[in-house]
């Protein structure tokens, strides 16, 4: 997959997409997010049935292109219930200096967890909440 993009970002320095300012969305309201995942395959069905509920509209990208979604605005979140670091390794920054944040699935700050949550921030910590107490494989 190509998609002709650059997001880079530098601690202090901000975010950038292609050249320009990148900012996360505004989104507030889980019925109205859209969270991305690279594969529903290691999810339990509670986990998809607890967000389906809240509203969230669920969609999947491959690994770092959905964080870079959500670095710019284009979507609200992403996980991955399971995640190598050399997917996501510039993540912490890059979510950090668009206005999100991320974690792993246990809400620590770390690309080596082996799980990986990026949001524009608002809905982090339900995130985190719903994701944690959905049995969901990890």
């Amino acid at each position: 997959f190509r998609s002709g993009e650059t997001v880079y970002a530098a601690r202090g320095l901000g975010c950038y997409w292609n050249g320009q300012r990148a900012h996360v969305s505004k989104c507030e309201e889980l019925s109205e997010a859209y969270l991305s995942t690279s594969a529903f395959d290691n999810w339990q069905e509670s986990a998809l049935l607890c967000l389906k509920r809240a509203g969230v509209q669920l969609r999947t990208w491959a690994d770092g292109f959905g964080y870079a979604l959500v670095a710019t605005g284009r979507i609200d979140a992403m996980t991955d219930m399971q995640a190598e670091s050399y997917d996501i390794a510039p993540m912490p920054v890059i979510l950090a200096e668009s206005g999100g944040r991320f974690s792993d699935l246990s809400g620590s700050l770390r690309h080596d967890g082996g799980s990986a949550l990026a949001t524009n921030g608002p809905i982090h910590d339900t995130l985190l909440e719903m994701l944690a107490g959905s049995g969901a494989k990890g």
